[in-house]
């Protein structure tokens, strides 16, 4: 529930992309609020009623049950790429921008404005995840709210776009002051700085989704604490999510004096000491193994790396195929789904395991974590095990591999036991950094001359 949403952030890309075809100034009007008015709600009712007749039968095992659901989940992807596709097609052959910036006439941010062209994928995405939890509530009700499900949803959905907002409406207002307008590298620099102050401030962002409150339970607080002090983990505070809808934790902020751990009120009501110490010693191991700075660096790669790949093989593809907009679209969506979906979610998997590893070594109670995986999966609804091609998809690998991890770790596997150390694969992330800044700039050079 928690995972960026790569639809809305193609969805951007595509919306950004736009450039107004000629003859577009006569577009239908009507015609225009019509279709996105169509393809928004068409999606989730696909997703209702497929859902609800895929429902009708259901397993009497659980875990079968769970897994049916979570195929149920996974195939709502279609619809919304389905969606997607749909807007698109509203964007580049309806001038639904020019329908926007029409009512929008009077708004001065030209930027900002642009960026409520969003608003019909997001509802569409919204409509499809109200659909999922009705299906959801046939197979395993649960005492939730509505309205509290759909507004974390879509803060969830809207916290992504928060620096970008931040980042357009800087566009907008410096592009009113003459001598900050001429400077070229500051979208960059403005860009740089955001991305910096969102890692440091992340507890605050995601203090927005749940409203949070200090852990009441002064013993638990102490083990906590006492458990970091034995590594010498540094953190601000621990925290509760004032929420029944998930049992879990996290942990956010690159540096000490902003990072802090998230506990739901589900976990603290549902697991022993013993489970939560196994838990937040977990999350110790994100900032024991520097995960979340790691995390910050495969983003500068992200852009090192994109920017090469427009220099040597982008620029030519647009040259062979066509001059549309389009294009490029398509070659950034593509180039972010291979490294945000498929590279970075492979080395996230990774990340988990070794941070379970070092629950484990941390506690000493590896059963501890075991128990309170299982319980996790089956208080969040999801199943121990899923094929190895879903899981390609996953930041986390499945509960049950998970557990399988450990049980090699402690029968002295060595390819376990290599994730006690930094694994090579974030020594060659670091070293590539360089190097990719060297091309880029030598590149750069070379066209200069």
């Amino acid at each position: 529930m928690g995972q960026i949403s790569i639809v809305l952030i193609a969805g951007l890309i595509f919306l950004f992309f736009f450039e107004p075809s000629r003859g577009a100034g006569e577009f239908n009007q009507l015609l225009t609020l019509t279709v996105t008015v169509t393809v928004t709600i068409l999606p989730s009712v696909l997703v209702y009623f497929l859902g609800s007749y895929a429902t009708r039968t259901l397993p009497t095992n659980q875990d079968a049950q769970l897994r049916q659901l979570y195929l149920i989940k996974r195939s709502a992807i279609v619809f919304e790429c389905l969606l997607l596709i749909g807007y698109i097609c509203d964007v580049y052959l309806l001038n639904l921008p020019l329908l926007i910036g029409k009512g929008l006439e009077w708004f001065p941010l030209i930027y900002t404005q642009h960026l409520v062209g969003i608003v019909p994928l997001i509802a569409g995405l919204m409509l499809i995840r109200f659909a999922l939890y009705e299906v959801e509530q046939r197979v395993t009700p649960r005492n939730w709210k509505r309205w509290e499900l759909l507004s974390v949803h879509l803060k969830f959905l809207l916290l992504p776009l928060l620096p970008l907002f931040v980042y357009l409406s800087l566009l907008d207002l410096t592009a009113h002051i003459p001598f900050l307008a001429e400077h070229v590298y500051l979208p960059i620099a403005l860009m740089a700085s955001l991305i910096f102050l969102a890692y440091i401030y992340a507890p605050l962002l995601l203090g927005l989704i749940w409203r949070t409150g200090p852990l009441a339970d002064v013993n638990l607080r102490n083990k906590l604490r006492r458990l970091a002090a034995q590594d010498n983990i540094k953190y601000k505070d621990i925290v509760v999510w004032q929420t029944e809808l998930v049992a879990n934790a996290a942990v956010a902020g690159i540096v000490p004096w902003s990072r802090q751990i998230f506990l739901t009120a589900a976990l603290l009501k549902h697991f022993s000491d013993d489970e939560i110490e196994a838990i937040v010693a977990h999350e110790f191991g994100h900032v024991r193994y520097k995960h979340i700075l790691t995390y910050l660096m495969f983003l500068i790669a992200y852009f090192l790396s994109y920017a090469i790949y427009y220099i040597y093989i982008g620029q030519s593809l647009e040259s062979i195929l066509s001059p549309s907009a389009l294009i490029p679209a398509i070659g950034l969506v593509f180039f972010i789904f291979l490294y945000f979906i498929i590279i970075f979610r492979a080395l996230s998997r990774r990340f988990e395991h070794q941070a379970d590893l070092y629950a484990v070594a941390l506690t000493g109670k590896p059963q501890a974590l075991q128990l309170a995986l299982v319980r996790l999966a089956y208080l969040n609804h999801t199943p121990r095990s899923i094929q190895r091609l879903f899981e390609l998809f996953q930041t986390h690998p499945s509960v049950d591999r998970r557990i399988d991890f450990v049980e090699r770790f402690k029968g002295g596997d060595p390819s376990a036991l290599r994730y006690q150390n930094y694994l090579l694969e974030v020594k060659l992330l670091l070293a590539l950094l360089p190097v990719l800044a060297c091309i880029l700039f030598f590149s750069n050079l070379f066209e200069l001359g």
